[in-house]
């Protein structure tokens, strides 16, 4: 009996530790995104096809869930933001979904998606 309690036990004690990875991870990827991004490319198909505006534009994505763009001829776009669970997707205002290429402390990569073919790429740093 002693042993099946003991068991027990480890096993606990083994699936804890995965649930606390594994919302550290989330964590983590999420606070990666929280910051300002300045545009560095937009791209389609490999060519650029970023506007005089978009040049430079400042994405900041906040902790409180909300976003805001602005642009280099004084445009700005708000609304909020959600990075699902695997940190795959982000996505804006509850409807455009952009794939997470890349993201690390100094560079977010995402793409626009339709299916399963990324059709425009934007690059921050």
């Amino acid at each position: 009996m002693k042993r099946i309690g003991y068991l027990l036990l480890t096993v606990v004690v083994v699936l804890s530790g995965f649930l606390a990875t594994s919302c550290k991870k989330e964590a983590t990827e999420t606070n990666m995104i929280i910051r300002n991004w300045t545009l560095s490319s937009k791209t389609i198909a490999g060519l650029n096809v970023a506007t005089t505006c978009e040049n430079s534009s400042k994405w900041n994505f906040k902790a409180d869930g909300t976003y805001a763009i602005y642009d280099s001829c004084n445009n700005t776009q708000t609304g909020t933001w959600e990075l699902a669970s695997d940190a795959k997707t982000l996505t804006l205002d509850g409807i455009k979904a952009y794939a997470v290429v890349e993201s690390t402390l100094g560079k977010l990569v995402v793409e626009l998606q339709v299916g399963s073919i990324g059709l425009t790429r934007w690059a921050f740093n």
